[in-house]
């Protein structure tokens, strides 16, 4: 694979975090950004990540120390239109990787302010990436992670996203249906629908994974030093040890 460049959104997470050291350590330039929000929310919800996970800078040159490979790290938030147009005009990335997103079902469940704030904060940073991509890479590829929590559990057989209908002697092959159970799933939705519409009429590529929550608790490049670790949640709000063993 030819090197690419990379920019990798919610890298201070734990799949952000694996995934920009992944590919870093297989030669590519990788950017890494977040505003560190998740670290706020766990202050509020009094959660915190069950492996003691560093700040940022230091990973960062942890990571060039023992690997001798380096990725820029970045601060920023994807709500902000400027800092968003501005990123993507400068890195000119080959690839985007959208993991920056609030993503916990009881977190967007806890009342109006939650459910609004997931809503804002996952529909506006990535109508942000959108519009920047068309206007400053549009050859870009998106990586966006979705969630089968968007198909709810129908009592049908779940296709690859669409689905052939019938109905009334005509037939069209159109969106799956889909009923998420909660406030965050639904945003994950209608972010499955800007992005399948900006392909559609600005003909940008993106690749939308539905995909299922088990990841394991480590990847061979956390594994090279204990302060590379990334998060381990097991609460209530944001825990996955069920989905990771």
């Amino acid at each position: 694979m030819s090197k690419k460049t990379v920019i990798v959104l919610g890298a201070d997470g734990y799949l952000g975090w694996a995934t920009a050291l992944h590919l870093s350590k297989h030669g590519h330039d990788v950017v890494g950004v977040d505003n560190l929000i998740r670290r706020q929310w766990d202050r509020e919800c009094g959660t915190q990540s069950l492996i003691p996970i560093q700040t940022m800078p230091r990973r960062v040159a942890l990571w060039k120390r023992v690997s001798g490979k380096t990725i820029a790290w970045r601060r920023m938030d994807l709500r902000d239109t400027a800092a968003v147009n501005q990123l993507i005009f400068e890195v000119q990335p080959d690839a985007v990787i959208h993991f920056a997103e609030q993503r916990s079902a009881p977190f967007s469940m806890i009342d109006l302010p939650h459910a609004s704030l997931t809503q804002v904060n996952n529909l506006v940073g990535t109508l942000n990436l959108l519009f920047a991509l068309r206007d400053h890479a549009p050859r870009a590829h998106l990586i966006k992670l979705g969630t089968m929590g968007e198909y709810g559990t129908p009592n049908i057989d779940i296709e690859e996203g669409f689905i052939t209908i019938t109905h009334n002697g005509r037939q069209d092959r159109l969106p799956f249906p889909m009923q998420p159970g909660s406030f965050y799933h639904l945003s994950k939705l209608h972010d499955s629908h800007n992005i399948q519409f900006a392909c559609r009429i600005w003909g940008l590529r993106a690749t939308d994974l539905h995909q299922g929550v088990v990841y394991g608790n480590r990847t061979d490049e956390v594994a090279m030093h204990p302060g590379l670790s990334t998060r381990f949640d097991y609460d209530a709000i944001c825990g996955t040890v069920l989905n990771r063993f």
